[in-house]
């Protein structure tokens, strides 16, 4: 195919060859190195978004367990001190008489009317004093001396409901929370943890409901001189108390939208977005699908270990926010304070990033393009001109000699050209004032 196309052709082929094929090499190198550059951009930097998330939940879980270190050791000295109090003032007995009780489960606000023997310290009956302003032994000597929650439990049955029979625990209404009890068994009827961990002999130190909040709290058994467990000491500070960590962890934002959370096991909220919906109970929130995504996740955190990262994605709308947008999560578990830790944001805003790098890969791309179909037209255009300039001498020069053959011998051929084809012209030239000559003297000869 090649033999049988003209010059001017050939010549239009081969130029535009000798730019291509060098540009069509580059550019696949171009777009080889592009891609694989892209590949791993967007594969480091999507490692790295979830390093951030990841680090984000961390740091928060560094942060809360470093707290609970803290209060574990202020409530245990606080223990301490509670406990060197009582055996100052002479120890745990009983007087021999007994003291009518009005006990109300602080879970159920159930109440019921018990008789019990009166619990002294160093002989001193506790009394039943409800007004916060009276002086009780003991329980106000410790928030005193260590500014913390004290209590004296009094075991009121087989079962081991504690009763409380001196508090510095303020209820609601402005009283000491006397007459309170801690039951034995929850209301879903499972063993309460703590009365499970006294009974056993054991300390319990760790996050528990009282009366009406959630304490960090110290509780140990109270035994009588044979050994037997017949109450409970406790001392404890309110989760109120970690307002500062509480709003450390509020003001974490994760791109635009994004923020860090904390559920407990039961799907309520402990910290929300900006505060907004603490305390809602989310734990049936479900997808399009209908997946319980929030029940997913716990059940998930519960299992790690602790300080284990696990992901999660779900679709999720914030407040104000019109639909719905995928969004990716890490979580952990920190079991101390039954928290659920979870940092995230819609995946829109985590991948801006990479996307912002695929278009600019694009626009790369697209450039390339440009280029080479700017360097294709560039290459016919001049090459065609190059080619015309060389053939067109050439196609004159078989036009005369297509002339000469027919016998027109007055034919002018341009001659001015220092090249090869100026040579040919010459040539030609020099051949036709010959052929002239040859006809000049057979003419004459005739």
């Amino acid at each position: 195919m090649f033999k049988s196309m003209k010059l001017q052709s050939k010549l239009l082929v081969i130029g535009c060859l000798m730019v291509l094929v060098p540009q069509v090499v580059v550019s696949v190198v171009t777009l080889v190195q592009n891609g694989i550059v892209l590949h791993n951009t967007v594969k480091e930097t999507t490692n790295m978004v979830y390093s951030d998330l990841e680090h984000i939940v961390g740091v928060i879980y560094g942060m809360v367990k470093s707290h609970q270190d803290a209060n574990e050791i202020q409530i245990k000295n606080s223990l301490n001190v509670a406990r060197d109090i009582v055996s100052r003032s002479g120890g745990f007995s009983f007087d021999g008489s007994t003291a009518r009780w009005e006990a109300v489960n602080q879970l159920s606000k159930v109440s019921s009317v018990v008789e019990l023997p009166r619990m002294t310290v160093g002989g001193a009956w506790l009394g039943q004093i409800a007004n916060a302003k009276a002086n009780v032994m003991v329980v106000d000597k410790v928030r005193e001396l260590v500014s913390v929650t004290c209590t004296i439990f009094q075991r009121m049955n087989e079962n081991g409901d504690m009763l409380r029979v001196a508090t510095n625990v303020i209820k609601k209404d402005g009283n000491r929370a006397i007459g309170t009890y801690i039951p034995s068994t929850e209301p879903d009827g499972k063993p309460n943890p703590v009365v499970s961990a006294v009974m056993r002999g054991e300390t319990f130190v760790g996050k528990a409901f009282v009366v009406d909040r959630m304490y960090i709290t110290a509780y140990e058994p109270i035994r009588d001189a044979s050994n037997r467990i017949v109450g409970m000491l406790y001392v404890g500070i309110p989760m109120e108390s970690v307002q500062s960590l509480r709003q450390s962890i509020m003001n974490v934002s994760i791109g635009k939208t994004g923020y860090v959370w904390v559920l407990d096991s039961q799907g309520n909220y402990v910290i929300s977005r900006k505060g907004e919906r603490d305390g809602e109970n989310i734990m049936k929130s479900a997808d399009e699908k209908g997946t319980l995504f929030i029940q997913e996740m716990i059940q998930k955190a519960k299992a790690l270990k602790p300080g284990e990262v696990a992901e999660y994605s779900y679709m999720w709308k914030n407040p104000g926010e019109k639909e719905s947008r995928k969004k990716t999560v890490k979580f952990l578990y920190f079991e101390p304070w039954d928290w659920v830790i979870g940092a995230g944001a819609a995946d829109e805003e985590i991948f801006e990033v990479i996307s912002k790098i695929k278009t600019a890969s694009i626009s790369a791309i697209l450039l390339l393009l440009v280029i080479f179909l700017a360097s294709l037209g560039a290459s016919v255009w001049v090459w065609t001109l190059i080619a015309k300039q060389i053939t067109q001498p050439i196609l004159q020069l078989i036009d005369a000699t297509e002339r000469m053959s027919m016998g027109e011998m007055d034919i002018k051929i341009d001659v001015s050209g220092q090249d090869e084809i100026g040579s040919l012209a010459q040539a030609i030239n020099r051949m036709q004032t010959s052929l002239k000559l040859a006809l000049t003297r057979m003419r004459k000869d005739k």
